[in-house]
């Protein structure tokens, strides 16, 4: 999916202004002297309300203040996708406000990334940018999930349930070792590498484990263990170290209460969830997951499964990012790339 543009001028103010810890009667609307609009929203936990109000409309080029107040507990708040807004933690009693001037019409969404209710992910608001002279813009699909749909993928069962049907203990045991993507960076130019590998489309629409039975049938005295680090150093070694970094804030703050620091799907609220969350750890488990099912869970979210969508939140390049960064927790090390190792791309 292209990437929207559109321009935005921010100006952060982060205030630390002590308010009534109840809010009553609260004008949620106001113009100041300079005929900037001025929302005031109110975070309380889902049960209790959420976001007041959950939907804000604002015109075009028009300048807005937004200011959060958390009425009963630690609220972290963000907007996204794509506008790099987060105004961290907001204690109780306090309010922070963000200035914002949307230029083009889009629609964002606010949201709590700070866990504060076992329905947290509840927490959240959208920003609807209108062009009051123009039609509607077409809703926008995501070609990516369109083509899982045609496929024919179940996107629930293939993540929840990616685990090899013929694993036996011997192989659980093979499967407890991480591929070392440094390592497989060394091999792979003593290998023959399948032009496909070096694909990066079909790397993300096949699994590693297709990638490993390829690079076999080249390369038929490799040991299993060297074509495992060199299908992780593909994998891996493309991904940009600033990305990586960017995409693991964002698995801290949204993705870690529930499928762990680790990625063990051991997190605090894993027990919430109606199916345990999948770990990204277990090496088996990752080399049959496809990238391309992993980004459209993560965007469309899961059916029964208790996972929210994200789509709203991310936009198209820090959902693959976010991807690349579940991987690495199933790796020896934190990937190629950051040794300044490049996968290049087929002749």
């Amino acid at each position: 999916m292209p990437r929207r543009k559109f321009n935005l001028r921010t100006l952060l103010l982060l205030l630390l202004i002590p308010v009534p810890a109840i809010l009553i009667g609260l004008q949620h609307e106001r113009l100041n002297g300079w005929g900037v609009r001025t929302i005031d929203v109110i975070a309380s936990i889902p049960e209790a309300g959420g976001f007041q109000p959950a939907s804000i409309d604002v015109a075009a080029g028009e300048t807005v203040i937004l200011r959060f107040h958390a009425q009963d507990v630690t609220h972290g708040v963000a907007i996204g996708p794509g506008l790099g807004v987060d105004l961290g933690n907001i204690e109780p009693d306090q309010v922070k406000e963000v200035k914002l001037v949307f230029e083009e019409t889009g629609t964002f969404t606010f949201y709590c990334n700070t866990w504060c209710s076992p329905n947290h992910w509840r927490m959240r608001g959208v920003i609807v940018v209108n062009d009051r002279t123009a039609s509607p813009p077409a809703v926008q699909r995501d070609p990516v999930i369109d083509a899982l749909l045609a496929e024919g993928v179940d996107i629930d069962d293939a993540v929840h349930n990616a685990g090899h049907p013929e694993q036996t203990a011997a192989s659980a045991d093979q499967g407890a070792r991480r591929p070392a993507p440094a390592y497989g960076a060394a091999l792979a130019s003593q290998m023959t590498i399948p032009p496909a590998m070096q694909d990066p489309v079909w790397r993300r629409t096949h699994t590693p484990r297709a990638a490993q039975t390829m690079l076999a049938n080249a390369n038929p005295k490799a040991t299993a263990a060297d074509l495992d680090d060199i299908v992780a150093y593909y994998w891996l070694g493309a991904a940009e170290p600033v990305q990586l970094a960017a995409a693991a804030t964002l698995y801290t703050k949204n993705c870690a209460a529930c499928h762990g620091e680790q990625g063990d799907g051991d997190g605090f609220a894993a027990g919430l969830a109606p199916q345990p969350p999948p770990s990204f750890s277990d090496p088996m488990r990752m080399a049959d997951r496809r990238s391309d099912v992993l980004y459209a869970k993560i965007r469309r979210g899961g059916m029964g499964t208790g996972m929210p969508n994200f789509g709203t939140l991310f936009t198209t390049e820090e959902t693959w990012a976010l991807v690349d960064y579940l991987r690495t927790f199933s790796s020896a090390d934190a990937g190629a790339n950051e040794l300044g190792l490049q996968v290049e791309p087929a002749p």
